[in-house]
């Protein structure tokens, strides 16, 4: 007795000790990878799984942000009316509609009937209400688990098709709902079950067929547990009552009411129905023949856009009554605003469609540019503006910092180490979609050419970014002035293209990035004889030059060596906050608005980082003969 006693001891201290023996051996075994891999580990690439790039639109992947919290405020604070979205383009306005009108804003989704519909580029208001009209009774319709109905002439094949399958289900309704209530009858009253004894006693030969231990368990469950078995049947019959759902039956009139005013909305909206009367009289004789006729005809009309907007409003109101008893609320996302082109089509589009908007218990969430959210900001000014009268409250969204993102690359790249988040989040200015099209970016390179060092991917990204750019503003160049100063400069633009192409990646190249950073550095690019030095196109030179200095500057930081101590060593609470790596990222954005403005933020970046001299000797190209030599000058600089 005592072997097995020792054997299980053994067995328990040899566990324990594996247990102590991981725990201890864990740490220094990373301890140990970490320094062959050297202090600048993370970065190589080394990702688990793509899936949430690939599938960029579920909505597994989403993570909630502050911005979140503050629309969930302000919705709160509200009993209905119209409240806008505004940011600048990728930056998250469709994703955080859907989850508004979804009930997802918060830790525990909520109860909403919601529809979204998207913008269309070119627009009369009167199609666009008729179409959203349309979707709001696709979208209850199907909350009730019905389809539209198709035209009376095609409707009659379709019901008889679903006609059995309706009589089943309302069949098996009525039997659940009627059992159980017998059920319940049985355990209840003592009259009825000794009415069902007696039954019972009246079959009893029949009820030999059962299995003997079935029978006995039940007789003796019915005659000497009374209590037990009355318990069970009332279960029974609660349950049964329950599946029948008779509520529904009781207080669910106006929910099919409405639901039947649905289907009769969407014919009259899609189809036009036509009715014709005719009556006649007649006698007839031998040779007379006498005969009366009399035709009539109807047919419906359109609705005018005053009809339109009242019925619609009708329509959302008794939505709105009803789901209210469920504690639901009724959301109408309206997407893609922005798509409309210029901000005055916007705010003509929401004068138009405004009378919508103040149904009670109804919300409107509106994704728009930021005009018009910069608009309404401005509503306290003397001017006033229809957004003011339309919506109200804007809720603007800004970039995603550089924590935000790194959280939002983990949850969709496990294992994107936080310098390719640096890189990419620098790259898309911490704008959600251009981030995830950076990254599909990196790990595409990463599996074409794989090589895992930032250095490399860093080199072969940018330098691809610097040639589209260059290939863009050549095509610009030639398109706005074909005299022989430019031809030079579109030759030396297609030559530094094809030197770009043709580099090696694993290897530094500070000739090629010294040629970019010059070329950044030009003032504008050489003028023909007579051209105007001021224009469209020395605007997009300033943009392009400056677009150039950004990617010259990612090339300083991210395609060197020992990337994590030179991030220490110029990065951290004790540095200047220009040092940062969030500086590249707002850099990136503040191009859209000022090329100027983002220059400054770079060269104070370089500054804090002991890069190249922010000033390089700059190039100014004058027209005429001199222009030649000063493409010499640069050449020889390079």
């Amino acid at each position: 007795m005592g072997r097995p006693y020792a054997a299980d001891t053994e067995v328990r201290l040899a566990w324990w000790a594996l247990v102590k023996l991981k725990r201890t051996m864990n740490p220094i075994m990373r301890r140990e990878m970490t320094a062959l891999l050297g202090p600048d580990h993370e970065s190589l690439l080394v990702t688990h799984s793509h899936d949430g790039l690939i599938d960029a639109s579920n909505s597994r992947y989403w993570i909630s942000t502050q911005v979140e919290s503050a629309l969930q405020r302000k919705l709160d604070q509200m009993s209905g009316g119209a409240i806008a979205i505004c940011g600048p383009r990728g930056v998250g306005k469709s994703t955080l509609l859907k989850k508004a009108c979804q009930g997802r804003l918060g830790p525990f989704p909520a109860l909403h009937f919601h529809t979204i519909v998207q913008t269309p580029a070119n627009y009369r208001p009167e199609e666009f209400l008729l179409s959203l009209f349309q979707s709001v009774c696709r979208d209850y319709l199907a909350l009730y688990g019905r389809r539209p109905r198709t035209p009376f002439l095609f409707r009659s094949r379709a019901r008889a098709a679903h006609r059995p399958r309706r009589l089943y289900h309302s069949a098996r309704r009525w039997a659940q709902l009627l059992s159980g209530l017998g059920l319940v009858v049985l355990a209840i009253q003592q009259e009825v079950r000794e009415v069902a004894d007696a039954i019972y006693q009246s079959a009893h030969p029949a009820a030999a067929i059962w299995a003997v231990d079935v029978r006995e368990w039940t007789v003796t469950a019915w005659q000497e547990h009374p209590t037990i078995s009355r318990l069970v049947l009332l279960a029974a019959g609660a349950l049964l009552v329950w599946w029948a759902n008779p509520r529904t039956w009781l207080s669910g009139r106006p929910a099919r009411r409405l639901v039947q005013d649905c289907h009769n909305y969407l014919n009259l909206l899609q189809h036009i129905q036509s009715v014709s009367a005719s009556t006649s009289l007649g006698a007839s004789g031998r040779a007379l023949t006498l005969g009366i006729g009399r035709t009539s005809g109807s047919s419906s009309r359109t609705f005018t856009y005053p009809e339109l907007v009242w019925e619609f409003r009708s329509l959302l109101s008794r939505i709105s009554a009803i789901e209210r008893q469920d504690n639901w609320k009724v959301f109408i996302g309206i997407d893609e605003l922005d798509r409309l082109g210029s901000s005055e089509q916007a705010r003509a589009f929401l004068a138009e469609i405004k009378a919508i908007f103040d149904v009670p218990r109804v919300y409107f969430v509106l994704s728009v540019s930021e005009d018009i959210g910069a608009a309404f900001i401005r509503r306290g000014l003397p001017t006033r503006d229809v957004t003011d009268s339309s919506l109200e409250d804007v809720l603007v969204i800004e970039a995603r910092a550089l924590e935000e993102s790194r959280q939002l690359l983990q949850m969709r790249v496990p294992g994107f180490t936080d310098p390719f988040v640096a890189l990419v989040h620098a790259l898309s200015g911490g704008l959600p979609r251009d981030l995830i099209r950076y990254t599909r970016k990196v790990t595409e390179t990463h599996r074409r050419t794989g090589q895992p060092g930032l250095a490399a991917l860093a080199r072969d990204v940018l330098w691809e970014e610097a040639a589209q750019a260059l290939a863009g503003f050549r095509v610009l160049l030639a398109r706005h002035d074909d005299s022989a100063a430019t031809a030079h400069t579109v030759h030396d633009l297609h030559t530094l293209i094809a030197l770009i192409r043709d580099a090696d990646s694993t290897r530094a190249n500070p000739e090629l990035e010294q040629r970019i950073l010059q070329l950044a550095h030009a003032v504008h690019p050489p003028h023909g004889e007579g051209a105007d030095p001021i224009g469209e196109r020395d605007q997009r030179w300033e943009e392009f030059s400056c677009y150039l200095y950004f990617i010259g500057t990612l090339l300083e930081v991210f395609a060197r060596r020992n990337f994590a101590a030179r991030k220490a060593a110029y990065t951290g609470p004790e540095k200047p906050p220009a040092a940062d790596l969030q500086r590249l990222a707002e850099a990136r954005l503040e191009m859209t608005v000022s090329p100027h403005s983002a220059r400054k933020i770079l060269e104070q970046f370089r500054v804090h980082w002991a890069l190249r001299p922010a000033t390089l000797p700059r190039i100014v190209p004058q027209p005429g003969p001199d222009a030649q030599h000063n493409r010499a000058a640069v050449h020889n600089r390079s």
